[in-house]
């Protein structure tokens, strides 16, 4: 083949693949959800004063883009810490907000919590969204190839949830 169909791309190396393929469609929406990352520092800037916050999600966009790094190349993720929490730490804070944040567990978001947790509310359902495609691209009759990323998305999604608790305890 000298010319590539255009309904075909590179999965790793010179394995081509359908554009399709649950590897490509998790690498897709990997990519949207580091542009709403952004977006949402943007628009927190907007509205002034929230500089942790916005270097907290540049942490995370920091972890995305060495999912995206390591899913390409299929390298391990060595990402240790999150927003400056170990896994443990965020697994800990985002089961126990009562305990950390003074916040009922998994309280339902609405419009009167305001822009900014509603922003962080959807980059965390966006998160478990990725996780369950990276389930579905990484999976297989032996188990998942890609523990590492898929645990790294589930902390993601903790990390998330630790920024909403905590915008909501300054309310």
């Amino acid at each position: 083949m000298t010319n590539k169909p255009e309904h075909i791309t590179q999965l790793l190396g010179n394995d081509l693949v359908p554009k399709n393929h649950p590897q490509i469609l998790f690498r897709g929406k990997l990519d949207s959800l580091q542009a709403q990352v952004v977006l949402i520092q943007c628009e927190l800037q907007a509205l002034g004063g929230q500089a942790a916050l916005i270097a907290d999600l540049q942490d995370i966009l920091t972890c995305l883009r060495g999912i995206m790094g390591c899913a390409v190349l299929d390298t391990p993720l060595e990402t240790e810490r999150i927003i400056g929490l170990t896994y443990e730490e965020l697994r800990e804070r985002s089961h126990n907000p009562q305990k950390f944040f003074n916040i009922p567990q998994m309280a339902l978001t609405d419009y009167t919590q305001g822009k900014t947790v509603a922003l962080l509310n959807s980059l965390r359902a966006n998160i478990r969204e990725i996780e369950a495609a990276a389930v579905s691209a990484f999976e297989s009759e032996h188990g998942v190839s890609r523990p590492d990323l898929i645990r790294a998305l589930n902390r993601l999604s903790s990390a998330a949830h630790i920024l909403m608790c905590r915008a909501l305890a300054e309310q």
